[in-house]
């Protein structure tokens, strides 16, 4: 099975920032690939993050190598 989406962690880890960061810039429309909406219950939000738009905005927006996008997904689990 192909996984398209990576999670809020994976992210976080690849960029070296932390979880609440990831979670507030997502919920504030910072990422165009991640969406964020609100639940019910306890934990009142949910992530989406697509796998390719976080390549793509690794890339194009910040600059990163294909060497050092492979090398950061391999440190995050990111397959």
């Amino acid at each position: 099975m192909v996984v398209k989406t990576i999670s809020v962690g994976q992210m976080a880890t690849v960029l070296g920032r932390t979880l609440t960061a990831i979670r507030e810039c997502i919920a504030r429309d910072k990422f165009p690939f991640a969406q964020c909406w609100k639940t019910e219950g306890k934990k009142g939000r949910s992530f989406s993050i697509d796998k390719e738009g976080f390549r793509f905005y690794l890339s194009n927006t910040l600059g990163w190598t294909d060497e050092k996008i492979k090398e950061a997904f391999k440190e995050a689990y990111i397959e």
